[in-house]
């Protein structure tokens, strides 16, 4: 109980005094540009050990979801369904 209460409170504290310095002294104009990519960051940084980790089938597999996403831009499914056919054939192979 005092390990989570002590993880609780660092958390807490490190939203408060962000917020605290947000306030206090501003945020500038570009940062929010910054704080807009920080989702496409984190979902590169968690897909790309995965691509690499599955060899060659998963490189394909990446190369033929983002052509296909390219092709079909607003289309979230398809790409995707395209990906995992593909890895899944060429792991059949």
């Amino acid at each position: 109980m005092v390990t989570i209460a002590g993880m609780a409170a660092v958390t807490y504290a490190t939203r408060a005094s962000g917020l605290w310095l947000g306030n206090r002294f501003g945020i500038p104009p570009w940062f929010d540009d910054v704080l807009a990519a920080v989702p496409g960051t984190i979902l590169v940084s968690l897909v790309a050990p995965a691509i690499v980790a599955a060899g060659i089938p998963g490189i394909v597999a990446a190369v033929a979801t983002l052509s296909v996403a390219i092709a079909l831009r607003g289309n979230v499914i398809v790409p995707m369904m395209v990906g995992v056919l593909v890895a899944a054939a060429l792991r059949l192979l």
